[in-house]
């Protein structure tokens, strides 16, 4: 060790006298655990996300430290001290020359901290919630991220940087087929999502957040408190609070606690309303295992941990990749959702929402069945029930047509949203096993609301146009025969806003882990 840290170790260094002190390492400090007090040194790494090469960058790094942390354990963060050299000697007060700074804080009880309680089965479900009310208004009043910081090309900056100081450990902590299979599924995640992550800036959602939000940084004390930010890099830092609570919801699945994962974001989302979180938290919590795994097999090349340490690393740093893998194949797995509806019961539009926040591909019967008879979507055509292009035989093409176009995309690895009435089961049962055969998951959505509403839509689109030619009397006549969907269907009132029936038919479709 270095002799400002055996200096450190011995128990006369501090004004208050410990009865013993104890060292705790990461990758990027020393922690002294000196009685009801702890001392931390940052180590002088520079590890291009974090540069703590000079006493001036540590000094600072120790000032934003303590700042950011008291927003949510401002009790425990007492300041900063300076360390002094003189000659061979250190001491916390002067005379001498500065050498280093620390953060000072009180120490808060081990045996309280949800890592240790986890552990132990001490954990409630009623603590988890309570940690999730915190983290919720926490996010509610933070900053919003720095206008710089808020565009996609952070974001892509980020995850790059992680795949790119992950490579080293190919082999050792991550094996190829892994990697390649997280990589391809982010990439393609920043793609297909990317009008929502866009959405997501627009609203306000990025926060000067935690950016370090796992179980060994929550202390189930009266406050809650959260510590150990991130101080070092406000790009990390700052960004959507889908990624800060997804860390711990991450964490959670690490430590194989799925219905905690679960009871944290379904505590989070009723306190938020933010059911977005559904199609962002696995996203996020991929990248949050990548983060963990990069900074265990750090470690390895640490030359202050011995060998024990370093392979209990390297097995943590093999566990988290493997999580990584975990959430991406199963957030990657395509979804069929069958969005049926009376004319006028508001489906296409709900449809529609549903495909553009999803990144889904988008079919719509109407579309099709006027492409197979020739003609432009928005021509109107003759919509007399049962004949001509809406004939038996023509509906029979347009829904074969649908499902031939729907099983190219979910083998191609996109989920599909089909637009159309679905006023016949059989219909949604081929639907259901085109999803079967092709390992997509289904996801049956019918839109309803009352006659009199249909009534007013279906001769206000009349005015307007549109690409349905179905009329009022259409709409009786279909009424009559339509089948209604069997249980387990997510009906939307369509009466209500958009947003409430994407989030029953998100909760269907993307519900969080308990297994």
């Amino acid at each position: 060790m270095p002799p400002l840290v055996n200096s450190l170790l011995r128990p006369d260094f501090y004004p208050h006298k410990p009865a013993s002190v104890e060292l705790i390492q990461t990758h990027i400090s020393w922690v002294f655990l000196a009685g009801d007090r702890v001392y931390k040194i940052k180590k002088p790494v520079d590890f291009g996300f974090l540069d703590f090469s000079t006493l001036r960058k540590r000094g600072s790094a120790c000032s934003e430290e303590v700042r950011l942390n008291r927003r949510l354990a401002g009790d425990m963060y007492l300041g900063t001290a300076p360390v002094y050299r003189r000659g061979e000697a250190f001491s916390l007060s002067p005379p001498g020359r500065i050498v280093e700074h620390a953060v000072v804080m009180k120490r808060l009880p081990a045996d309280r901290l949800l890592s240790v309680m986890l552990s132990d089965g001490r954990a409630t479900s009623a603590d988890i919630r309570m940690v999730a009310r915190r983290i919720a208004k926490f996010h509610a009043g933070a900053e919003p991220a720095m206008p710089g910081l808020c565009g996609l090309p952070v974001l892509r900056r980020n995850l790059l940087q992680n795949f790119q100081q992950t490579l080293p450990y190919l082999g050792r902590t991550v094996r190829e087929r892994d990697y390649l299979s997280v990589w391809d599924y982010t990439r393609d995640f920043l793609a297909r999502r990317r009008t929502l992550l866009e959405k997501r800036i627009r609203d306000g959602r990025l926060r000067d957040g935690h950016g370090d939000l796992h179980a060994e940084h929550v202390c189930l004390d009266r406050p809650v408190r959260i510590f150990d930010c991130v101080e070092f890099s406000p790009a990390i830092r700052q960004g959507d609070v889908a990624a800060d609570i997804a860390f711990l919801y991450m964490d959670l699945l690490y430590h194989r606690h799925p219905v905690f994962a679960r009871e944290l974001m379904e505590e989070y989302l009723r306190r938020t309303g933010d059911w977005e979180l559904r199609l962002l938290v696995p996203f996020y919590a991929c990248y949050r295992a990548v983060v963990r795994e990069k900074v265990e097999s750090f470690r390895l090349a640490d030359p202050c941990i011995g060998p024990r340490q370093k392979n209990a690393a390297a097995r943590r740093a093999a566990r988290y990749f493997t999580l990584a893998r975990e959430l991406a194949e199963a957030d990657a797995r395509p979804r069929l959702f069958i969005v049926g509806g009376l004319p006028g019961s508001g489906k296409s539009t709900v449809a529609a929402a549903l495909a553009e926040r999803t990144g889904a591909d988008y079919l719509n019967s109407d579309v099709v069945r006027k492409g197979l008879a020739g003609v432009r979507p928005e021509t109107v055509m003759a919509a007399t029930f049962g004949e001509g292009i809406y004939s038996r035989s023509m509906t029979v093409l347009t829904y074969g047509e649908m499902f031939v176009h729907a099983e190219r995309s979910i083998r191609a690895g996109s989920s599909v949203v089909l637009d159309a009435t679905f006023s016949r089961e059989t219909w949604r049962r081929k639907a259901r096993g085109l999803a079967r055969r092709t390992g997509a998951s289904a996801v049956v959505v019918e839109c309803h609301c009352p006659a009199g509403v249909a009534r007013s839509r279906l001769l206000d689109r009349k005015e307007r146009g549109g690409i349905s030619d179905a009329g009022w009397e259409v709409y009786k006549k279909m009424r009559g025969r339509y089948e209604p969907p069997p249980h387990g269907t997510v009906r939307v009132d369509t009466t209500r806003s958009t947003e409430e029936g994407l989030a029953a038919i998100a909760a269907a479709a993307h519900p969080f882990r308990a297994s």
